[in-house]
Order: C-alpha cells, then sequence, then structure tokens
C-alpha cells in the first residue's frame, strides 16, 4: 500500500538555515524540520558554499544566487522606502524562483521565515491570492531598527531613523497581508499588535526551542573556569553587550577571581569586540568555532549582558541545555519564562551582574543547582516535543 503524499509547502527564507550556526538559523531550521513531519517542502533560499543539506527526505532546496549586497540594499531602501536589510530586497533575487514554482505547483500553504521579506510576502499574495501565508517574524524590526538608529550618530543617524520608519511601514504591510504572524515573545506580539490592532488576531507566539536530540553531548566533565559570551559578534545588541560587560562589569569580576578567562566565540566579530582581547590577554576572542556548544558545555557561567535586542535569546537555551547557569540582563532575558534565582540570575546592576558570576564560579553546588533547575525549565517549555503541536496546529487552525 502506497504512502499517501504529503501536501506541498513552500518555504522562503533569504538565511540559508544550514549549517545552523546562528540564533536564526536555529530557529528557521528547527521549524523546517517539524513542518516536514506533514508537508513536502520546497525551501527557496540562499547558496550557501558548504552545500550543507538537510536530513530530511522532504525537503527540497532551490538555492539562489545572492545579487543584493549590502550596499545595494541600503541604497535601494531610499527609492523604495523599504528597511535597509538585504532581507527586505530579497525579492530581487528570489522572484523568479518564486514565480516558477508557483507556477508549476498549487501550494495551499506558504511559510515566509522573517517579517522583513515583506516583498516576497506581497509577490506570493498576487500569484497564489488564496494560498494561506505564515510570517515567522523572528524579531520585532521596528523596535530594533529604532534601537539601531539610537546608536547612531550624524547623518548616520538620519538615515536610520529614516529607516526606522521604513521597516514600520514593512511590517504593517507583513501584518495586513498575512494570514499568521509567528512572534518568539509575549513582548513582540504586543508590540505587533499595536502596529494595526484590527489584525492583532493574527499575532500567535511560538517561543524560541531547540531539539535536544541534535545535541550529542559528551558525557559530564568538569567545568572549566571561564565564561562565556556566544553570539554573532557583529550584531549590535551583541556589540554593545559585550562593550558594556567590559566596562563595567568584567573588571569587578577579575578582582575576585584573577585567573578567570573570558571567552567570546562567535562569528563576524566586530573590530570594537575583537580589540578587547588585544588590550586584556584574559579575553578570548575566538571568531567562528564549529561548535559554539563546546564552549558552552565546558564554561562556569554563560553571560547574556544585552542592553538592546528583540525576540529571545536562544543561547541562553542551548546554555541550559548543556547545564550551564546563566547570567543575564532583563533585557537578555526577556521573553522566556523563568524565576530568578532559581533557574537564572536576572538583573540589570552591574555591581550584582558581577556577584552573580563570581557565587557561580566559586560555588559548585549553586551552580549545579541552578543548572539543573534551568534544565527542567527547557523540558516544560522550551523542547521541541513542547512546541511542535502548536506549530502544526497553528498550520492547519482557520480560526486565526
Amino acid at each position: 500500500m502506497s504512502a499517501i503524499a504529503k501536501p506541498h509547502l513552500l518555504f522562503i527564507s533569504a538565511e540559508n538555515p544550514f549549517p545552523q550556526d546562528s540564533g536564526g538559523k536555529l530557529r528557521t531550521g528547527n521549524i523546517l524540520r517539524i513542518l516536514a513531519q506533514a508537508y513536502s517542502i520546497d525551501l527557496v533560499t540562499y547558496d550557501n558554499q558548504q552545500k550543507i543539506a538537510p536530513a530530511e527526505e522532504s525537503v527540497a532546496i532551490h538555492g539562489v544566487r545572492k545579487t543584493v549586497t549590502y550596499r545595494k540594499a541600503m541604497l535601494r531602501s531610499l527609492y523604495t522606502l523599504r528597511n535597509c536589510s538585504y532581507m527586505s530586497h530579497a525579492d530581487v533575487d528570489f522572484g523568479a524562483k518564486i514565480s516558477e514554482l508557483c507556477s508549476r505547483i498549487p501550494y495551499d500553504k506558504v511559510f515566509i521565515s522573517h517579517s522583513l521579506l515583506g516583498g516576497c510576502l506581497r509577490l506570493v499574495k498576487k500569484i497564489l491570492p488564496d494560498a494561506r501565508i505564515i510570517t515567522d517574524a523572528h524579531n520585532f524590526e521596528t523596535g530594533l531598527s529604532g534601537q539601531l538608529a539610537s546608536t547612531k550618530k550624524g547623518v548616520g543617524k538620519h538615515y536610520f531613523r529614516m529607516n526606522a520608519l521604513f521597516t514600520k511601514r514593512d511590517e504593517k504591510r507583513v501584518l495586513e497581508h498575512t494570514d499568521l504572524l509567528f512572534t518568539t515573545s509575549q513582548e513582540d506580539a504586543g508590540e505587533f499588535a499595536k502596529l494595526l490592532p484590527r489584525h492583532s488576531h493574527k499575532v500567535h507566539v511560538i517561543p524560541n526551542f531547540i531539539d535536544l536530540k541534535s545535541y550529542t553531548l559528551p558525557p559530564e566533565s568538569a567545568k572549566e573556569k571561564f565564561i562565556i559570551l556566544p553570539g554573532n559578534m557583529n550584531y549590535f545588541p551583541n556589540v554593545n553587550g559585550a562593550l558594556y560587560f567590559y566596562k563595567e562589569i568584567y573588571a569587578k569580576v577579575k578582582a575576585a577571581i584573577p585567573d578567570l578567562k573570558w571567552y567570546i566565540v562567535g562569528r563576524d566579530v566586530n573590530p570594537a569586540v575583537a580589540s578587547l582581547a588585544q588590550h586584556d590577554s584574559s579575553v578570548v576572542v575566538t571568531g567562528y568555532v564549529d561548535s559554539v556548544m563546546d564552549y558552552i558545555r565546558r564554561a562556569k557561567v554563560v553571560i547574556a549582558p544585552l542592553l538592546e535586542g528583540s525576540g529571545t535569546r536562544l543561547k541562553i537555551l542551548e546554555a541550559w541545555a548543556a547545564r550551564t547557569p546563566v547570567v543575564s540582563t532583563f533585557k537578555g532575558a526577556e521573553g522566556l519564562a523563568y524565576q530568578h534565582g532559581q533557574d537564572i540570575f536576572v538583573t540589570d546592576q552591574s555591581s550584582e551582574f558581577a556577584d552573580y558570576i563570581i557565587r557561580l564560579v566559586n560555588d559548585c553546588s549553586l551552580n549545579e543547582e541552578i543548572a539543573e533547575r534551568a534544565y527542567g525549565n527547557l523540558l516544560a517549555y522550551y523542547e521541541k516535543e513542547a512546541v511542535s503541536s502548536r506549530i502544526l496546529h497553528s498550520m492547519e487552525s482557520r480560526s486565526s
């Protein structure tokens, strides 16, 4: 007896989710795997140099060559009145492939993997007016673009203030034309609802999550005497977080624990972050590594000293999976369910932030207790099995 054919789904993601070496790629890849259980997926995305493909047989990758550079996107934003990210202009590259696929396959559902892909959304809406479109926002980009503008000076400040207005317009149009919008947190859901209150019923929270089966952690071993800040080190909230931690917190930690090391682990290192290692030999900036999880697992503490940002931090979830305790600002832990002092330490006071790190490094019992409770919290709310049914149900539900 032949197997029942899966319905077709068009999945559009500017950021190629393979390899899964960033928070955004992890979320996209995890959702893709869940949807592959129920759908035969055509993934339209940019080519990657590694040519890594998903293990799921029901996912066909249609790679497209990238022509939209950072500079081109910034210039193009001025006459299209769109956000200046390359994602906002990906329809320039994706348009032909999307049109070709949609002309051959009558997709009932289309998944758009970012709120900045409004150009692609509008193209799909034009070709397939009856298709159900689901958009995964990743972040509230209107808020992020406003935060970015506040960090700029001179002409740059004026440009990015204008960019923030373009972004707000973009996300309003996405919310208006999509049938369903996923956000990673209740905070982001509330912000989207404010953009267009009459469309707020479309907004659903699907938290960031991880698939523990994807993490082949070695047998438990002793933690090493270092703390870690993981993440893309050219993403401005991470850059500013690293600089804030070094300027306001790290000296107190070092005074208490002179032989401590601080590892900054992530790709695309900003020059300001790289310079920290030049000024202080206890700071280690690795750049890209094959396995960030290996560093997270061996660290005494993961830090999330963020003052800006949106969504929720997948690196905190990975720390919980590795049973490494976390010290975070309120912004860093925003959107996560947690109990301060039970499964994480959260504070915006620099002196308290330092004290929590010192306690966790010096007190092995406390370190293990916090880590174990955090692992339980992960299993309850942020593991794949706790989220997958919500995603699949939302895809089918017409009540939104």
